[in-house]
């Protein structure tokens, strides 16, 4: 039996929720119910600045931007919001030692507000006394930090809407199911960030989801705003992780698709596909 799930979307810094011996109704980010109310434990990435080394002069503190423009810490936290005389609501920083060379690099992370978006962690590497370069920009990753101070980046908030509803995905409860594949490892060293590569067990597993959904019946969509069953954004996360995981071969990335996908509406839902992945690669920094 095939079936949507609900995906439940998280914003960063507070999680609630509530449990009753009722029903329960599932929203983007709380269970709302009667009787009791539970806090969730902070995701990783929350703990990491939370718990991270701290400056309490901003103002002394100077960033060199990707454009190659000189700011403070402090004009910078207010040049993340729209107005820039208010102080940002969710933003935060810490430094840290990512690749154990015996520099603290200086990460930011922040909010921008918004339905289901968007993370942002910007990562800035040490070049002198309280000055700090850009190296990269995580966008719209929902961005886990993992103990080992490396960086789990997910396609689903830029994937999100992939000619299905956002909180909708493609769900198979059967033993043969192919396997929930959405994530890549980027990893921190020397100033640089990369992706980690996929070995032959991913692309195999990406190779055998692939067939396994592209067996499934085709469901014609009438127009551009019309949802599936999140089957064409199942099929999108696996061609994103191979993207990333593989090279950035886009030629090989599409010649995956056109080998298992051969509905009538392939030309479209690739040039879509291909177009949110320039998105990604303008967003992001690696």
């Amino acid at each position: 039996m095939v079936r949507v799930k609900e995906i439940m979307v998280f914003v960063p810094l507070l999680f609630v929720v509530i449990i009753t011996d009722a029903q329960v109704k599932v929203c983007d980010t709380v269970l709302y119910a009667r009787d009791s109310v539970i806090e969730l434990e902070p995701n990783p990435t929350t703990i990491f600045f939370q718990q991270g080394e701290k400056t309490k002069t901003p103002k002394n503190i100077v960033l060199i931007t990707k454009g190659r423009k000189t700011i403070t810490l402090a004009n910078f936290f207010k040049s993340l919001v729209a107005d820039e005389t208010d102080s940002p609501l969710y933003s935060d920083h810490a430094f840290a030692d990512l690749d154990k060379d015996g520099k603290k690099e200086l990460l930011i992370s922040n909010f921008t507000g918004g339905a289901h978006c968007c993370d942002e962690i910007y990562i800035f590497k040490s070049i002198g006394p309280n000055k700090y370069q850009h190296v990269t920009r995580l966008f719209a990753g929902n961005t886990i930090i993992t103990k080992e101070n490396e960086f789990i980046y997910d396609f689903h908030e830029q994937l999100g809407y992939f000619f299905t509803c956002f909180a909708c995905g493609y769900s198979d409860t059967t033993d043969g199911a192919p396997v929930e594949i959405s994530s890549i490892l980027l990893r921190y060293n020397k100033g640089k960030i990369t992706v980690v590569p996929g070995d032959q067990e991913l692309k195999s597993i990406i190779n055998d989801n692939l067939g396994k959904l592209g067996e499934q019946p085709y469901e014609e969509l009438d127009d551009d705003l019309a949802h599936d069953d999140g089957l064409r954004k199942e099929i999108a996360l696996n061609l994103a992780v191979y993207y990333y995981s593989y090279g950035k071969n886009l030629v090989e990335t599409q010649r995956l698709f056109n080998k298992y996908y051969r509905h009538p509406d392939a030309k479209k839902i690739w040039a879509a596909f291909a177009k949110q992945l320039q998105q990604v690669r303008s967003d992001n920094d690696f």
